[in-house]
């Protein structure tokens, strides 16, 4: 047997000591010390020189001193609403990876809400900023989750750190906006062109939740499209499902199957899972899919295509991605600039796009 052992060059390497870094810097080892700890009596361009000289000897303690010394801890806190959604998980996952390429160090924040957005505007949103935000170490917070609403120009320095939130745009901060009116547009055309006349939409929206922008945009944009082909989707032909887990679809699918009206043709789910319990509840009736009823949805969930799922791609792990990015080009700003006011946060959009796959067919 042999064992092959990978020697670490950097660990290889001789320690650099703070006496190298004095020496290197022209100073004597307690100006070095003061200026790693961000102590006053060290000059700006001194204490920039010394900083600058510790990373580039790789002294041991280089990135902790130049957080202390110039203030950035080289933290991103990423924002979680909840660990239950897919979604969030690759939202958070892209923006880790973009976070740690860049040299930061990624904290992962678990909020446990039993929810899909958070409300910009309310007061809860304000307190959480100042709560996560506010001396604990963190350059910097990316919320992985959709924003109920667009942000007011009043409230764009609210935030101690900068924030980056993504689902929605905004205005103060960072964003990236996904279409999901153009979304339910894309379903919509694919199940006409298919043939489809009669078709259902199975809701979203979490029962006894304000925020149902999302949910909104994805349906008016199939019902409008369907409209200008002559068409409606009748308001029985719109399911409730009280919330978008598959649990709910299967449940609502049940409620529709149960039903005396005729059985529509298609139907149109707001989300993957939705659609993945509806597969089942049609499954367990013996009704075929896509022959006796197409079934496409919204998200491009990592599953979906083991299904054969006809779904829209909103791109979740690019989205975190194009966040963490806008968000690292937000903070490189903010170190000229003197408040969250007065940036000028890049713009970013990913385009939604339709994958058909096994569940659509002609009507």
């Amino acid at each position: 047997m042999m064992t092959w052992v990978a020697a670490n060059d950097r660990a290889s390497r001789t320690r650099v000591t703070i006496a190298d870094v004095a020496r290197e810097a022209g100073v004597n080892k307690g100006t070095v010390s003061r200026a790693l700890r961000g102590s006053a009596g060290v000059g700006r361009t001194t204490r920039e020189r010394i900083v600058q000289t510790a990373d580039r000897l790789d002294y041991s303690a280089s990135h902790i001193a130049t957080a202390l010394a110039t203030g950035d801890s080289r933290t991103v806190g990423i924002v979680l609403p909840t660990l239950r959604s897919w979604y969030f998980s690759e939202v958070a996952s892209g923006a880790s990876e973009a976070l740690t390429r860049a040299g930061f160090r990624v904290e992962l924040i678990n909020l446990g809400f039993d929810s899909d957005y958070l409300d910009m505007e309310s007061t809860q949103f304000l307190e959480l900023f100042a709560e996560l935000g506010g001396g604990r170490g963190r350059g910097a917070l990316l919320f992985a989750g959709t924003v109920s609403t667009e942000n007011r120009s009043e409230n764009a320095g609210v935030a101690r750190v900068p924030a980056a939130l993504v689902g929605m745009p905004v205005q103060s901060v960072p964003g990236i906006f996904i279409d999901h009116r153009e979304g339910g547009r894309l379903v919509a055309r694919h199940l006409l062109g298919l043939g489809h006349r009669r078709m259902a939409v199975l809701d979203g929206r979490t029962t006894g939740r304000t925020s149902v922008d999302v949910w909104n945009q994805r349906t008016d944009g199939f019902r409008d499209t369907v409209r200008e082909a002559g068409l409606d989707v009748s308001d029985d032909l719109i399911i409730y499902a009280g919330d978008c887990q598959a649990e709910d679809g299967a449940r609502a699918m049940a409620s529709l199957l149960a039903s005396k009206a005729p059985l529509p043709s298609a139907v149109f789910c707001h989300s993957d899972p939705l659609a993945f319990g509806a597969l089942s509840a049609l499954r367990q009736r013996g009704i075929r899919c896509p022959r006796d009823i197409s079934v496409a949805a919204f998200d491009d969930h990592p599953m979906s295509r083991y299904w054969g799922l006809t779904t829209v791609t909103q791109h979740a792990h690019e989205q975190g991605v194009r966040a963490a990015e806008s968000l690292i080009d937000t903070m490189q700003q903010a170190r000229s600039r003197a408040s969250l006011s007065s940036w000028s946060p890049p713009a970013g959009d990913l385009t939604v796009q339709l994958i058909v796959r096994e569940t659509t067919a002609a009507c």
